[in-house]
């Protein structure tokens, strides 16, 4: 398992050289276009109502990120996106089938993120991408909107530190930008409050009083 996940980092090393001397500056452009659209997506999740809009905005953020990291060579954080993608596709089954909110799906996840983050960690600051993906997990697996939107702020500030280490321009735009967007839903949606009927101070309602999903 090890020796195969190595071998899948050396390929991907291996692509980013072909690519890179192949393409010239198209190669650049092209990783670019892929984190430019991931930063409006993830941007534009953390104000949606919608359960299925966020996780759909979500899944086209992480798969262009996975293709961002991996054509950069930064395996350990494209297979983090990959899985949270697939966490994502389970998590919106919650609705439909049982076996889709089973809790032990969550312990499943994190010890997938957990174990292949180990198994393909590189340089310490590998770390901050491993604990984003743990963060992740946490925060699409919650019914409550609240509670995801809190736990994004500690997922994108991993993403942040993750991005600032490894000097990746466009992901710590993305992850700026989504860090900020996340605050201020948390501050549109729970910190500003409008006055009720008798004078009262209280939460501003989401999606016909319920801040579940």
């Amino acid at each position: 398992m090890n020796s195969l996940l190595f071998s899948f980092v050396e390929i991907s090393n291996n692509l980013v050289e072909v690519l890179n001397s192949g393409l010239g500056i198209w190669y650049l452009i092209i990783v670019n276009i892929f984190g430019v659209i991931a930063i409006l997506a993830k941007v534009s999740e953390f104000q949606l109502k919608s359960r299925k809009g966020i996780f759909f905005l979500a899944i086209i953020s992480f798969v262009c990120w996975t293709l961002y990291f991996i054509l950069q060579g930064d395996f350990v954080s494209g297979l983090i996106n990959i899985v949270c993608v697939v966490e994502l596709i389970v998590f919106l089954q919650r609705e439909k089938y049982k076996w889709a909110n089973k809790k032990w799906l969550l312990v499943l996840f994190l010890a997938i993120q957990l174990t292949l983050g180990i198994l393909t960690f590189k340089v310490w600051h590998d770390v901050f991408a491993i604990l984003a993906g743990i963060f992740t997990t946490f925060s699409y697996f919650v019914l409550s909107k609240k509670t995801y939107r809190i736990l994004s702020v500690f997922n994108m500030s991993f993403w942040v530190a993750n991005s600032i280490s490894k000097t990746y321009l466009f992901a710590l735009i993305n992850d700026t930008f989504g860090l900020l967007s996340v605050l201020i839903a948390i501050l549109r949606f729970y910190i500003l409050k409008k006055p009720n009927k008798k004078g009262e101070q209280q939460f501003v309602s989401i999606e016909k009083g319920t801040d579940n999903f």
